[in-house]
């Protein structure tokens, strides 16, 4: 690791460049939002969003590390029952290296959509003809978003990137949504040598014209997903002779929102996916059922999470059912450290990139670069999780979802200016 003088000065001459840069890429960064927005794909399905950021990438002379070789043997949590060709094989990561002895950057961009029907009508991107063209999969959450300006920030940078020290890398995440990702990322070790971590989210109530950088109370996040196995029967003839799996999903289930009652801060618990049985004359053998907790603290998310088994297996053992409980993801608790903020802060001050900075932002949920910043943090780095300002249409995971794309060239001359400040970069 490399000691990190967190510096906002930015060369004079190279800050005209990328603000008059920025300004230039808003059509293109606008363009390429909206072919991601076209064609949604759901985490560990990125692929041919992958396609799209590695042939830009490699197009800019970045060396680019995909496919097999990205996570390599690292798990991938969560995929699908049925994977098809190529899943759990997205992603992607750029380097440069300078040459020259300095810090290692990275800037972390996040690239899956969600399982939402997209709304039609006057919602903007139905109207303007770039809606979602796969049913029932959007991008609701602006990752989209976060694609191209991490494509912008790429494109924008190359040209003055061997002036500076150190190393940068550029990471596309895939299978952000559900914690799933990050873990990976980070059990595949590029998170090992980072000295400064930089991740993005646009709006989450941040308004256009203003960012986020003293950010905190992001909560600590794990899903499992839940399968019990009883025993079939008749169940109007010998329904004695069944184990109901169903019966001790619902006692489980109610028993598992009950928990969420604590003087702790964040704790949360929900089931959201439920299904059993097959027909309604047989006593369910099988049921599957996943849920998420969340905690303001990770040591109280481990505690929750103990008891969350144990009511589980207490519902087993009263139905006479086995149970498998397999982690499907999760996130780690995480604020901003002062110092990081205060410099991000201050660089976004100096590019004139967002007119105002919020004093303080409770986040309140959870985020999977979460996982990565303490990866990093843990190796003797350190980092920041920005939430950069937008007007949203309606709240993120909503079929009415959609954000203000100002916010693309402003996201994209920050995310410049942070990395020119840590890199010591200048106009060539």
């Amino acid at each position: 690791m490399t000691d990190l003088p967190l510096s906002p000065d930015l060369d004079p001459s190279l800050l005209t460049r990328l603000q008059e840069g920025a300004q230039a890429l808003q059509p293109w960064l606008v363009e390429r939002r909206r072919h991601f927005h076209r064609t949604p794909e759901l985490g560990w399905q990125e692929i041919e969003t992958t396609a799209r950021i590695v042939d830009d990438l490699t197009a800019e002379g970045y060396e680019v590390i995909s496919g097999p070789d990205f996570l390599g043997e690292a798990e991938r949590a969560g995929l699908s029952a049925n994977p098809i060709p190529g899943e759990g094989d997205t992603g992607c990561i750029a380097l440069f290296d300078t040459g020259r002895p300095g810090p290692t950057v990275c800037l972390r961009v996040d690239i899956d959509a969600l399982p939402i029907h997209e709304a039609g009508g006057n919602h903007a991107p139905s109207a303007g003809g770039y809606a979602s063209a796969t049913p029932g999969v959007m991008h609701a959450c602006g990752h989209d978003g976060h694609s191209a300006i991490g494509l912008g920030t790429a494109r924008l940078l190359r040209p003055f990137l061997a002036s500076g020290r150190g190393r940068l890398k550029l990471l596309f995440q895939p299978a952000e949504e559900g914690g799933r990702g990050g873990r990976a990322v980070a059990e595949a070790g590029w998170m090992d040598d980072v000295d400064l971590f930089v991740a993005i989210h646009l709006g989450l109530g941040v308004p256009s014209g203003s960012a986020a950088f003293a950010v905190h109370g992001f909560l600590a996040n794990a899903r499992h997903l839940v399968t019990l196995t009883g025993r079939a029967a008749h169940a109007g003839k010998t329904p004695e002779g069944g184990r109901n799996a169903l019966l001790g999903a619902a006692q489980a289930v109610q028993g598992l929102h009950a928990l969420a009652q604590s003087s702790q801060p964040g704790i949360r618990v929900n089931v959201g996916l439920l299904s059993a049985g097959t027909a309604v004359n047989i006593v369910p053998e099988r049921a599957e059922f996943e849920f998420e907790m969340r905690a303001g603290d990770s040591d109280d998310l481990a505690a929750l999470d103990r008891r969350c088994r144990a009511m589980i297996e207490g519902a087993a053992i009263g139905h006479g059912l086995e149970v498998e409980i397999t982690p499907m993801g999760g996130a780690e608790a995480w604020s901003n450290p002062a110092e990081v903020a205060r410099w991000g802060a201050a660089v976004n001050a100096r590019s004139g990139a967002f007119e105002t900075a919020l004093p303080d932002l409770f986040f309140g949920a959870s985020e999977d670069a979460t996982t990565l910043a303490r990866r990093a943090a843990a190796r003797g780095g350190t980092g920041g999780i920005f939430v950069l300002g937008a007007d949203l249409a309606d709240a993120h995971h909503t079929p009415h979802f959609d954000f203000d794309e100002a916010a693309l060239s402003r996201s994209v001359l920050l995310t410049s200016g942070l990395i020119a400040a840590a890199m010591g970069l200048a106009a060539a």
